[in-house]
Order: C-alpha cells, then structure tokens, then sequence
C-alpha cells in the first residue's frame, strides 16, 4: 500500500506542468534566433570565396586549422568555468546579459567584407589576420552563451516528461533558424544577377550579418527576461578541481554510451555526395534541395510531435533501437529499388519525375525515424546529465554539453574526409560533363552501402544504456533530496 500511495504521489509530480505557453514560444524563438548565428558561422567559406573572392586556399587551410585547434582549447576550458562558479537559484542566467552585445559586435566584424589595402594578395592576409583576431574571443564567449542555453533543457523544468516535450519543439525551431540563414542566399536573389555578381553576393551578406545581429541579441534578451532556470543544485560555494570534472565525465556511463556512438557515426561516415548524385544520375542539383524540403520539413514537423508521446509509453533506449532497425529496413530497400531497371533506377542518368518522386517519397519515410533519433539526442544528453549528478553529487552540465559540441566537431572534421575518398574510390572525375557507368553506380550505391554500416554500428553502444524511465524518475527524487529546505531550488523571474 505504502508504494502504491509513493507511486501515485511521483505520478502526481510528474503530471504538474511548469513551462506555460507564452515561456514555452520565448524558448522556441530563442532557439531559433540562436541557430542562425551558427548557421551563419557554417557560411564562411561561401563568405571567403564568393564575397570576398580568395582563392588562396592556404589562407582558408590556415583559418580552419587555427578554428579547429583554438575550439579544442577553449571548449572544454568554458564548459569546466561554467561548471566551477558559484550559484545558488541561478546557474546560466547572467551569461546572456554579460556576451551578448560582445559577441553580436564581434560577429557582425567577422563577416564584414573590408578592404584593408589595394594590394591583393597582401590584403587577403590581413584580411585573414583580422578575422582570427576577432575569432579568438568571440569562439570562447560563444560556446559560454550557448552552454548557458544548452543547460536550460535540464533546469527549465523538473518534470522529465513535460522536458521532453520543450526540447522537442525547441529542436523544430532550431532546424528552422538554420534553415533560414542557410537559404538566405538562394531566398534573397543570390543567382538572378549571376553567379559572379561580387556586389550582389555582398550586399546579400550584409544584410544576412544585419539580420543574424539583431535576431542574436533578441535571443539572449528574450532568453534573460522570459525564461525561468527551475531545477538547480546549488553548489554551496564549492569549487570543483578541473580533474574532478573531467573525472565525474569517466564514470557517466550514459555520456560514455552517446560519445561511443557518435564516434562511430562520425568516421564510418557517408560524406556530403548527395550533391554529386544529384548532379549526374539526375542531373539537376538544385533537386536536392527539393528533396530536402519535401522530404524533411513534414517529417521534423510530425516528429516534434511523435516522439514525446513515444517517450510517455515506452523506454528510451527501445525507441532508439526501433528507429535505427526502421532505418536499415527503408535504406536497404532504397539502395534495393534504386539499383533495379526501370523507370526508378538511380545507378545512371534518370531525369524522369518517377525517379524523383520515389525519392522524395523515401527520403520522407526515412526521415521520421532519423529525425526521432536525431531530436531524441538532445534528451539522451540531458539524461545523461541527470545521471551524472546522481552518481557523483555534481551537477556538471557545463562539461556535459562543450565536451558534446567538442568531439562532435574533431569527429565531424575527420568524418568530412571521407567525400575525397569515396568520390576517389569510385573513378569521379571533377569538373567533367559526364561520368563513367562504374562512377554513376558507385554514386548511388556506395555511400549507401556505408551509411547503412554505420546505422548498424552507431547504434550497438546503446544496447548499454539501460537507464529506465522509473530509474529516472528516481533520480530525479533523490536529488531534490539531497538539498536542505534552505538549499531546496527556487524559482526565479
């Protein structure tokens, strides 16, 4: 009887919802304004070569070793300052006040197109000189502000269910700002002047910077005055060493089994080919884009609603599971389908809108359960998050959330390699009017064939995860326990 009552009672607890409409669109929005300044960071090469016209690549080689280097250095040294300061009701709050006029000021420097001297090849190494100069304290300060809103999807709410549910439409708002940034080129008449139309391409930058600026800041004022941190263990003013953090990092297993998995993802990784696909078996690239949009944007709009119901009935790690084996099924019987004669056949050139409606048809069908793995992650973390402290006291979402962002980058930089070899390994030749039969089958079927490889492998470390959605909930009880009534976390305007 006596565990019937505690269950109803933790029952009761997690059916109380905490985040109101109003605070749950200030949240969404802010995600999406924050997006677009990461997804007008992804444009710089598009920047350096189509607006700014260098085409040294040894100024761009330089750039991104210095980039990759210094985010190694910095993210983990944020993620460990975020962790060691003191708080009491707040923890990321301030964060949004004290970067976000730095960071907008040294974004908008980033891409403006300056012309330092009329020297040409001397101007592109000033040019590069002063970028990195503006790069190196802007880097540090950006993965502060946004390890501060990473850290919301764990304090805005102690209801695990109802975090499910934010983080699920925040992800959907997120997609959408680096949609829009991502397109802004193609929205705003990049092409309709022509392709070298240098004045064109930076007036669009411009006003792209202009806009990503403004929305930055509204985030992290939005973020400041409208969203509450709710769920915080104070840390009483102890200060942890860095190798304690590194040390509580070690002994989650549930941050262990999502690094695993991304790792594997990372190197057995197809490469961006879709590009060369749909440029010579169907020979209209500007179709991948369509294929994105028809295919993508109905499935991240039913996920966002799909997966959160799933998480209330069944356990995480199952819903992971089932994902990755629909995957394999509906990628298998795409490279299947796609190989056979016909009118569908995707080996050799096939413009016929048969061919280009089975894929956009496969790639919808495809991406409800990739879209609920991928949006399911951001959960996983915050989970992870929430083991963490339970085994060893300390609450280092800080570490959790830059260590994340960190091996996503080094593993994705290695991962990016495999294009060059793939394309190798399959007779591509660049730059020609057409390809070789053994290259336009190749293009179909062997970045298939490794991406079905890395379904399988990414997603054996989570046989491993076996946090249960009771075992959470325990969790979650045991450390609002382990606060005094004085410590017990407040709410705060």
């Amino acid at each position: 009887m006596e565990n019937t009552v505690l269950d109803r009672e933790e029952q009761q607890a997690q059916e109380i919802k905490h985040v109101g409409f109003g605070e749950q669109m200030a949240f969404n929005f802010s995600a999406m304004f924050r997006d677009m300044s990461y997804a007008l960071l992804n444009q710089f090469h598009t920047f350096w070569v189509n607006v700014l016209g260098y085409e040294d690549t040894r100024q761009m080689a330089w750039l991104q070793l210095t980039k990759q280097v210094w985010d190694g250095i910095t993210d983990p040294a944020v993620g460990a300052y975020f962790d060691r300061q003191s708080y009491v009701n707040e923890k990321a709050r301030r964060y949004f006040r004290l970067t976000a006029l730095p960071l907008t000021i040294l974004l908008v420097m980033i891409f403006m197109p300056i012309r330092f001297t009329a020297n040409a090849n001397l101007n592109t190494w000033i040019h590069m000189g002063f970028i990195l100069l503006c790069y190196l304290p802007f880097d540090p300060l950006h993965s502060l502000n946004g390890t501060a809103f990473m850290s919301y999807y764990n304090s805005i709410t102690p209801n695990i269910q109802e975090r499910s549910g934010v983080i699920a439409r925040s992800r959907l708002f997120s997609t959408l700002g680096s949609a829009l940034v991502g397109g802004i080129p193609m929205i705003s008449g990049w092409f309709t002047s022509g392709i070298d139309d240098a004045q064109g391409h930076r007036r669009v930058f411009l006003i792209a910077t202009i806009v990503v600026g403004v929305a930055f800041l509204a985030y992290n004022f939005i973020m400041y005055s409208k969203v509450k941190e709710r769920t915080i263990s104070p840390s009483q003013g102890q200060r942890q060493s860095v190798f304690a953090i590194f040390r509580t990092l070690l002994n989650n297993r549930m941050f262990l089994v999502l690094v695993a998995s991304n790792t594997i993802r990372g190197i057995i990784n197809r490469g961006a080919t879709d590009q060369w696909l749909f440029a010579y078996n169907i020979g209209d690239i500007s179709w991948s884009g369509y294929v994105g949009l028809i295919g993508g944007l109905p499935a991240i709009l039913a996920v966002t609603w799909i997966w959160p119901k799933l998480c209330e009935r069944f356990e995480k790690r199952n819903i992971v599971l089932s994902c990755a084996a629909a995957r394999l099924i509906i990628r298998g019987l795409y490279l299947f389908i796609g190989m056979q004669p016909g009118m569908l056949n995707l080996t050799a050139l096939n413009t016929s809108i048969h061919a280009k409606v089975f894929m956009s048809s496969m790639a919808f069908i495809h991406e409800i359960p990739n879209n609920i793995q991928g949006q399911m992650y951001w959960s996983l973390i915050a989970d992870s998050v929430d083991y963490g402290e339970w085994k060893t006291g300390k609450r280092n979402d800080g570490m959790i959330y830059t260590m994340e962002g960190l091996m996503n980058k080094i593993i994705g930089s290695v991962g990016a390699l495999s294009t060059g070899y793939i394309l190798r390994f399959i007779g591509f030749v660049p730059q020609a009017a057409y390809q070789s039969a053994h290259t336009m089958r190749g293009l179909f079927t062997v970045p298939l064939t490794i991406e079905l490889i890395s379904i399988a492998c990414s997603n054996i470390p989570f046989f491993f995860w076996n946090l249960t959605r009771k075992q959470h909930a325990q969790m979650i009880d045991d450390i609002k326990a382990r606060a005094t009534p004085a410590e017990e976390p407040a709410e705060t305007s």
